[in-house]
């Protein structure tokens, strides 16, 4: 394994790993009414803990794959001395950020539950934040920069939203079937929709600012690895926003007339989506190494 092909790898797992701390954390904090809100957060504390550690453990590891990288390979990955060096480049500068921000996450695991994942939410905010300063949405400076940069962010957080909370939402439908629980998950699944419009319009928005101001234009040079990988995550994105259409215009309403069906429906259609949400990760993983031409 080549270590351009290690980096894409890290980068796609602590991409979603990320976005999975976000979606759980704001999930339960903000869309859940408090009495789900507790067993919700029980059943979810092992994923969210090991999305924690997998994002601090990939943090640092992308750390030490930039050092091989800016090195002489595979020798220097673990040499602390081009560590160093890597923290003093523009990316490092940002890395260290990010790296503070994973390190408050694995100390906030050892908080009451009460307070951990506020404070998780917090900490995965920031490192979403952080990551809009590094890559291609690093490449220019003054206003467009700052214009770049703030749509990135935008896009990061609206993603997250929608990607990280299909997990917790696919664990707050098992309490549909019970009747002490349904008008607080329906309470649940309707906040979840609303804001799941506006997450959505967010992100098909912001990634055609993105595409428009990393390209200059719209991608249409199929003979670009760049842009023919982009055009494919826009077909999976395009893929992800019908299975959403078909969710809350088709199978939602039948909820009435077939609940156990439509439950049913719900639950496949939301792991289509986790499916198309990863690949579209992957691929901005993988492009994210080569030039934007």
């Amino acid at each position: 394994m080549t270590l351009t092909t290690l980096f894409v790898l890290c980068r796609f797992v602590h991409f979603a790993v990320v976005m999975l701390m976000f979606g759980i954390s704001l999930f339960t904090v903000l869309l859940s009414p408090q009495r789900l809100s507790s067993r919700i957060t029980r059943d979810l504390h092992p994923l969210l803990t090991a999305a924690v550690w997998l994002s601090a453990c990939t943090a640092v590891l992308m750390l030490a794959v930039q050092a091989g990288m800016m090195g002489d390979g595979w020798a220097d990955t673990w040499q602390l001395e081009i560590w160093w060096a890597v923290l003093g480049t523009a990316f490092g500068e940002i890395w260290r950020w990010h790296l503070v921000g994973a390190l408050l996450a694995l100390l906030a695991l050892f908080l009451p539950a009460i307070h951990r994942v506020k404070v998780i939410l917090g900490c995965s905010i920031l490192l979403l934040i952080s990551m809009a300063f590094v890559g291609h949405a690093a490449m220019h400076e003054g206003i467009l920069g700052f214009v770049h940069r703030f749509n990135q962010i935008v896009h990061l957080l609206t993603a997250s939203y929608w990607f990280g909370s299909l997990l917790p939402l696919l664990v707050c439908l098992r309490y549909l079937a019970q009747p002490q629980w349904r008008s607080d998950t329906v309470a649940t699944l309707i906040r979840f929709s609303r804001w799941g419009h506006a997450a959505v319009a967010l992100v098909i928005f912001t990634g055609i600012i993105n595409s428009l101001i990393i390209l200059g234009h719209w991608p249409v040079n199929i003979a670009s690895p760049y842009q023919r990988l982009l055009l494919f995550k826009v077909g999976l994105v395009v893929l992800m926003v019908m299975v959403a259409l078909l969710n809350r215009y088709t199978i939602v309403p039948a909820m009435r007339s077939v609940p156990m069906l439509a439950q049913r429906g719900l639950a496949i259609a939301c792991w289509c989506e986790v499916v198309l949400g990863g690949a579209v990760l992957l691929l901005v993983s993988l492009f994210a190494t080569y030039a934007p031409v």
